[in-house]
């Protein structure tokens, strides 16, 4: 045997040396995901306090660094067609609010890692939307049937660091219910609005709002 390995050595070593490539191929390979992974933003559209329509909207900073927050939109599905607003001012806002509590004047701004920030409820949100577009009925003494919704999205325009320009979130939900006064989100993540075609979109957004 031993006369076999001296007489093979050579070879031995060669694939020795192969196999040794590939573990370290695979560490460093593992390594770059890690990397890669941490340098992508992660922004969380969550539902919370129930299936209603008064459960309340959040927004998630999961990313490994500070996210900043251009815009929030709200895309609206009727029979009568399809409808998108910004939702990143309060309506009921004053202007000499901006002076000491920007916070209650708009929803932009920077959202550090690990923290969240609450939107209101999906209701609010919904009549928010329905007050800026002259299509849709607004009246807030009506239930929201009368809008006629047969779903809606919520779109996060946000700024991050490693991955440069912008970046963007977007999660579906289905209006159900005899009164319309039930919810849920169409699937179970938040999708990720990170190619190309999708950020030159968040950017045509964001300049229209200008």
């Amino acid at each position: 045997m031993w006369q076999w390995i001296n007489q093979n050595a050579q070879a031995l070593s060669f694939f020795a040396s192969l196999g040794t490539l590939a573990v370290w191929l695979f560490y460093a390979h593992l390594l770059f995901s890690g990397f890669k992974r941490q340098r992508k933003a992660r922004i969380l559209i969550t539902q919370g306090w129930g299936q209603q329509v008064d459960s309340v909207c959040l927004i998630s900073n999961m990313s490994q660094e500070p996210i900043y927050v251009h815009s929030l939109l709200m895309t609206i599905r009727t029979q009568d067609g399809e409808y998108t607003e910004s939702i990143t001012d309060f309506d009921t806002a004053q202007p000499n609010d901006s002076e000491d509590r920007p916070q209650e004047v708009t929803r932009q701004g920077p959202l550090r890692a690990g923290e969240q920030i609450n939107l209101g409820t999906f209701r609010s949100l919904i009549r928010q939307t329905g007050k800026r577009h002259k299509n849709l009925e607004h009246d807030d003494k009506k239930p929201i049937r009368s809008l006629e919704v047969e779903n809606f999205k919520i779109t996060v325009i946000a700024s991050y660091g490693p991955e440069g320009g912008v970046v963007g979130a977007q999660r579906k939900f289905i209006v159900r219910g005899d009164n319309n006064e039930l919810m849920r989100p169409v699937a179970t993540t938040t999708k990720r609005m990170a190619k190309r075609s999708a950020r030159q979109h968040l950017q045509r957004w964001l300049e229209e709002q200008l």
